[in-house]
């Protein structure tokens, strides 16, 4: 079993850098699983929406590709619950989604924070004051 980068990943997505995308595909698509990591889903969620620009309804779809690919190993039940949270509220971050649910997972809630955008939109947040 080997580990992923958010480039590997990208690379299939986005299908940018032929050569690249031909290695990955290979690979991906032989019987070895695969890990990814939290931290390298949401570099590749910041690397759509702020480099690329792309808009998250497509970025969601991109992302459960990944999520269904059944040689990935990562932490798909907690994606899956962030990913409707991320696309409904356009203000926040992925990194506050993410930051909310895992709270709630965890039962660390509420997540205290002096974001008001984040404390006015998800109610497992708490605004300090």
């Amino acid at each position: 079993m080997s580990s992923l980068d958010a480039n590997c990943i990208l690379r299939w997505l986005l299908d940018d850098i032929p050569e690249q995308t031909e290695i990955v595909t290979v690979l991906f698509n032989s019987k070895e699983n695969f890990t990814i990591a939290d931290a390298a889903l949401i570099e590749i969620i910041f690397m759509l929406e702020k480099i690329k620009k792309v808009n998250r309804e497509s970025i969601e779809k991109a992302i459960m590709t990944v999520i269904e690919k059944e040689n990935f190993l990562l932490n798909k039940e907690l994606f899956i619950e962030i990913l409707p949270i991320y696309v409904n509220h356009p203000k926040l971050s992925f990194v506050d989604c993410y930051l909310e649910v895992l709270a709630k997972k965890t039962n660390a809630l509420p997540l205290l924070t002096f974001d008001q955008k984040l404390a006015n939109q998800l109610k497992g947040s708490k605004l300090l004051s």
